[in-house]
């Protein structure tokens, strides 16, 4: 980590991201008012002591990046009618600033189609669309010329199955931890699912079934780490 001067001089964008934060004993919910590469700003009910270590679940559209962060200060903010938390990240994280440029590219692509610009929350603006204003013009010119036919492009080869027994470990958006044992029995996978850390009394997994190859376990593993 820099110094504070370093820090300060870090660009932070003005963007709103769903959060969660906490650790295993507590966990809250709120928004990214602001982000950096050394730290960001949550506005939200729940709040930590000073100099705590937590971890911060950063929502993006696609996927959630991991972090973990301390506490450097805590209360009311001006900008924002309930409290807010300010994080310095204790280690850098390479994904958030690829996830953060993916995003701000496809909402600049996005505000570019619409013909608008984009608000304070980061999302392209609704108001009038150039497109749609141009949609007479074009139809008074007649249709347009056929676009030339492009060869497809060659299947790519199948990917090799891994060694059995595999493991993977996927975070849902919500914050869950899911590990993934992948067994290989004759002519089918066995894929089973568990959350992690395990809830006491329970026994039985959260996902049990089999598949025709590894490629299908694997998109079972991934669904259901989406809709959980």
């Amino acid at each position: 980590m820099g110094t504070g001067d370093e820090r300060r001089r870090k660009i932070r964008y003005q963007r709103r991201l769903p959060v969660r934060f906490g650790t295993d004993a507590k966990m809250g919910g709120g928004t990214v008012l602001d982000i950096s590469e050394a730290g960001l700003r949550i506005q939200s009910a729940e709040t930590f002591p000073v100099n705590s270590i937590i971890l911060v679940f950063v929502q993006f559209p696609r996927h959630t990046v991991r972090l973990r962060a301390r506490v450097v200060w805590g209360g009311s903010d001006k900008e924002a009618s309930s409290p807010t938390m300010g994080l310095t990240f204790t280690r850098p994280e390479p994904q958030l600033a690829k996830s953060y440029q993916e995003w701000c590219a496809e909402i600049k692509l996005l505000a570019t189609q619409d013909g608008g610009d984009e608000d304070e929350a980061g999302a392209p603006s609704t108001a009038g669309s150039a497109t749609a204003a141009a949609a007479p013009e074009a139809a008074a010119a007649g249709p347009a010329a056929p676009e030339p036919v492009r060869p497809a492009r060659p299947a790519a080869p199948p990917q090799p199955e891994p060694k059995s027994p595999a493991r993977r470990r996927l975070e849902s958006r919500q914050g869950h931890t899911y590990d993934a044992l992948f067994e290989k029995w004759p002519g089918r996978w066995e894929l089973t699912i568990v959350q992690v850390p395990r809830q006491l009394g329970v026994d039985a997994p959260d996902f049990q079934d089999t598949f025709d190859d590894f490629k299908s376990a694997e998109d079972a593993f991934r669904a259901f780490v989406r809709d959980h």
